[in-house]
């Protein structure tokens, strides 16, 4: 045995070994990272030394998806499709009341991979659900319904599980919003569908809730449903992909870390961005063809043999964080403080987005043969870097300002992007006024809005939700039931989460 070779193998067993005995973790978390070093003890797929150079200056990054990836990192199944047919793999027919189509939910949802183990889309349950709740009447649904969160959050306990109601006012979403403010869970994450059609009596309901739980999002459905299909949903974080589909992978690109390869402005756009991108789409490429022609996914998965899922509504997905420090690196410009900088980050992503779509996405079949467009959230190990093209957090200037600057720039990513909004508590007090501030961002092209109120004992982190007492608890070393705490707990402290600026309605220069 070679002598790197051998290094390799002490290296794997030391690690293996660290996490048998890491007593900040349980059973689970063990069991998922032990999985991810068996995967890992395989060769990277093949890339070239440019792309492996990439990812050595930090450049580019796979969050961690595995050396050999044997399944989609987001999968979005048809799960109205599993209602109606039931699941011959499940041994499931079609569910005839409430009582038999939650179980069949929390049955199915236990199937569904994805990187994290856990599902990333539970599918747009009011609509899934509200026949048999108008069947069963107001009293059992609710019961059932409350049991129906708590099993979900104590059984897929991870902050990027996500359900979609709306954009039609039903009773289930009604009873879903009321029944979250209650039990006051992070998990799921929620996404409300917001159009011109959405009656303000629901959407101000979903407002009330977002100001106690921070969620659910406000989701432009119209110019999503243009961009992508009407059959789309929202998952993990805010990822916008077509049901019956999902990506096979998400590998984001640091833009800040890009732009000090540059010797300026015009060096970044014309060579240092455009080749940092095709080495990305080449990486994603790789990733992807593994998953169909060597992992042979589609041809194993139930989900795909009972057509819950096809490859034909797939994509990747291209993620890109770090345009405000990319800018002022380059520039000296801040955005939404110099308005000059709002020209040249739109050159940042048309150059992106053009070079990315000169390249074929291998099986991107659901976005038209091209990789999809990403506004990536970041991680909890990124330090002093600003999530997707968000203006720096304790930068921002008043809200309208941060609309008008960022809105424009929602327009380029058809595979997920979100700004977020931190009210002061009193705008518990004006739904109305924070409904409005919606509406206006929405015609303005936002196409997620997230808010939460500054004393909410839920911080949005980028795409996920925390809860401030399980933070402390995991501070103080206790073992935790949510995966995604501990990534909570990092960024809070890495990425500056807290100065968010507090916004009073009414007050234009909110401070």
């Amino acid at each position: 045995m070679k002598l790197e070779t051998l290094r390799q193998v002490i290296r794997a067993m030391n690690r293996v070994y660290e996490i048998i005995t890491d007593t900040s973790l349980d059973y689970k978390d063990k069991r998922h990272l032990l999985a991810a070093e068996a995967e890992n003890s395989l060769p990277y797929v093949k890339i070239s030394e440019k792309a492996q150079n990439y990812f050595a200056e930090g450049i580019l990054c796979d969050l961690f998806e595995g050396h050999a990836p044997y399944r989609p990192r987001y999968i979005l199944p048809d799960y109205q499709k599993f209602m109606e047919k039931g699941s011959e793999y499940l041994n499931l027919k079609p569910p005839q009341d409430l009582f038999e189509a939650v179980n069949a939910l929390l049955i199915i949802y236990r199937y569904v991979p994805s990187i994290t183990s856990y599902p990333v889309y539970l599918g747009q349950v009011d609509e899934l659900l509200e026949p048999f709740v108008l069947a069963a009447g107001e009293e059992l649904s609710e019961k059932l319904l409350k049991m129906f969160l708590v099993q979900i959050d104590r059984v897929l306990p991870d902050g990027f599980v996500h359900m979609n109601i709306g954009p039609k006012d039903t009773r289930t979403g009604r009873l879903l919003l009321k029944l979250e403010r209650e039990l006051k869970q992070a998990v799921p994450n929620i996404s409300l569908k917001y159009n011109e059609e959405t009656p303000d009596s629901f959407a101000i309901e979903a407002v009330k809730t977002a100001l106690e739980i921070g969620k659910p999002y406000f989701v432009n459905d119209r110019e999503l449903k243009e961009d992508l299909d009407p059959a789309y949903g929202v998952a993990s974080c805010y990822n916008t992909l077509l049901i019956g589909g999902g990506s096979f992978t998400l590998v984001r690109l640091n833009l800040k870390e890009a732009a000090k390869k540059a010797r300026d402005f015009q060096d970044f756009i014309r060579n240092v961005l455009p080749d940092a991108v095709l080495a990305q789409a080449e990486v994603i490429n790789a990733r992807a063809k593994f998953i169909v022609e060597e992992a042979k996914f589609f041809e194993t998965s139930f989900l795909a043999k009972e057509g819950l899922i096809s490859l034909a509504r797939f994509t990747s997905m291209a993620g890109y964080f770090g345009l405000y420090e990319c800018l002022e690196h380059l520039t000296g410009l801040k955005l939404g403080k110099d308005k000059e900088a709002l020209d040249y980050a739109e050159q940042v992503l048309k150059t992106a987005k053009d070079t990315l779509e000169s390249v074929p996405g291998a099986y991107c079949y659901g976005t038209g043969g091209r990789i999809g467009f990403h506004a990536q959230s970041g991680i909890d190990s990124d330090i002093d870097v600003t999530p997707g093209v968000r203006i720096k957090y304790g930068e921002e200037p008043d809200i309208f300002t941060q609309i008008k600057t960022i809105g424009p720039l929602h327009k380029y990513f058809n595979t997920g992007i979100s700004d977020i909004y931190i009210f002061d508590r009193t705008a518990r007090e004006n739904p109305e006024g924070v409904l409005k501030i919606i509406k206006g961002a929405l015609k303005e092209g936002i196409r997620v809005f997230s808010f939460n109120t500054s004393d909410s004992e839920f911080i949005r982190i980028t795409g996920y939700l925390v809860k401030r007492t399980d933070v402390l608890k995991y501070e103080k070393g206790e073992v935790l039931r949510e995966d995604t705490v501990k990534l909570g707990a990092a960024s809070i402290k890495n990425n500056n989460t807290e100065a968010r600026k507090v916004r009073i309605i009414g007050e234009r220069n909110s401070q």
